[in-house]
């Protein structure tokens, strides 16, 4: 059995524990109200997380159009090489909608965006009111279609290691 290489592992794995996180943090914070000591922390903390998902994901689609093709084993049969194909498509799609609807949110009164008094983001433009409800529509809605997709791709991983007994899992961990 050929694992996938180390980095490659490790970009798959701290982006996945990045999304999900971000996910479970966005959908928390949106509930909290002004007395929450949570109120300041957690955004901060959420806009930190999906910039360094943002950096991160740059530097996978960078490696993306430098690498070579992955091969897939003969022993997948062609749905499941389109299928994976697809996932892989949709998730490349919808993270990078989501980290740049996050950021144009986060800066969209024209400032600069400034993390725990250290980090500085600065603004690409300036959005009106409605322009930042629809990106928050879509930052929502792709943050969940994410996590639908992130359930296919497990269940998938879960099938080949289970039912088809074969490797596919095995050479991400």
């Amino acid at each position: 059995m050929k694992k996938h290489p180390l980095l490659t592992r490790i970009l798959h794995w701290l982006t996945a524990f990045l999304v999900i996180g971000l996910f479970f943090s966005g959908w928390y914070m949106v509930d909290l109200d002004y007395y929450s000591q949570w109120y300041q922390t957690l955004p901060e903390l959420h806009f930190l997380g999906g910039s360094f998902l943002l950096g991160l994901w740059l530097w996978v689609l960078i490696r993306l159009f430098s690498a070579k093709k992955v091969i897939f084993s003969e022993q997948h049969k062609l749905i499941e090489h389109l299928t994976a194909k697809w996932v892989k498509g949709l998730f490349y799609i919808l993270v990078s909608v989501m980290v740049v609807t996050g950021y144009l949110m986060a800066t969209a009164d024209g400032e600069v965006l400034v993390l725990f008094e250290v980090i500085k983001l600065p603004a690409l433009s300036h959005f009106s009111a409605s322009q930042v409800d629809t990106m928050g529509w879509i930052h929502e809605s792709v943050s969940y279609a994410t996590m639908l997709l992130l359930v296919l791709h497990v269940a998938g991983a879960l099938k080949h290691h289970f039912v088809d007994k074969d490797a596919t899992l095995k050479r991400m961990i």
